[in-house]
């Protein structure tokens, strides 16, 4: 079998192929539909319903500037 990088086998003390390595950086798109499929990875997880109601940038600013100018200053 030809060499691919990215993709190496890892053999145990038998010199039997046991486990593969994959660069998810290389071939994440391809491989993390197989991660969800048998568990390991789920999207079914908070950070999606965060993500979809989270402020912008814009917005942060605007209300970080509203908390600050609400603050009592003590002018000298």
């Amino acid at each position: 079998m030809n060499a691919i990088q990215g993709i190496t086998f890892e053999k145990n003390r038998e010199t039997k192929r046991r486990y593969l390595r994959v660069d998810l950086e290389q071939y994440g798109d391809e491989i993390i539909p197989f991660l969800v499929k048998v568990g390991v990875l789920s999207f079914d997880d908070d950070f999606e319903k965060v993500w979809t109601s989270a402020i912008t940038g814009e917005e942060f600013r605007k209300r970080m500037y509203q908390r600050i100018d609400a603050w009592p200053w003590k002018e000298k």
